[in-house]
């Protein structure tokens, strides 16, 4: 049941960032923090407070996340997440991921789908390795993530 929720769960959790990124208060001050603290810091932003609450929305989706993730498993210990942890800080690090979820969902679904392929191959002890070569690869190919925004390069 659970797999079966999962990507429809998703997929609305990232339709609600987005709409809150895009049209509420607090979305604009995160988006005004990760393009210039200082300046937003200047304009009367409070950085203490946007930062407490991206912490408390990036929380209650990782657990949200890890109750998805664990609910089919048989047995949890306590080091059973940090791989997955692992992978998702660093997809996590595109650049402008504030300002783009459906990037980092995208990017998500194609890392599931290669290491599935790859986990059903006869090269399936290897999927972790291949992973983190598709995400060393689209940081040095797509350094602003997979759909993330243009830098202009100050003269």
């Amino acid at each position: 049941m659970v797999v079966i929720l999962t990507p429809f769960l998703v997929v609305a959790l990232v339709i609600v960032l987005t709409q809150l990124i895009n049209h509420t208060k607090i979305g604009m001050a995160m988006r005004a923090v990760a393009k210039d603290f200082e300046t937003s810091q200047l304009m009367g932003v409070k950085i203490n407070y946007v930062i407490s609450m991206t912490f408390v929305i990036g929380c209650a989706l990782a657990a949200i996340g890890s109750i998805l993730y664990f609910t089919p498993r048989p047995s949890v210990y306590p080091l059973s997440g940090s791989l997955p942890g692992l992978k998702c800080f660093v997809r996590g690090r595109f650049r402008r991921y504030w300002q783009h979820p459906p990037g980092a969902l995208i990017g998500g679904f194609i890392i599931g789908l290669i290491e599935t392929f790859v986990k059903g191959s006869s090269i399936s002890e290897f999927s972790d390795v291949f992973t983190f070569i598709i995400l060393i690869l689209v940081l040095l190919v797509k350094p602003n993530g997979l759909f993330g925004e243009k830098t202009k390069e100050k003269v």
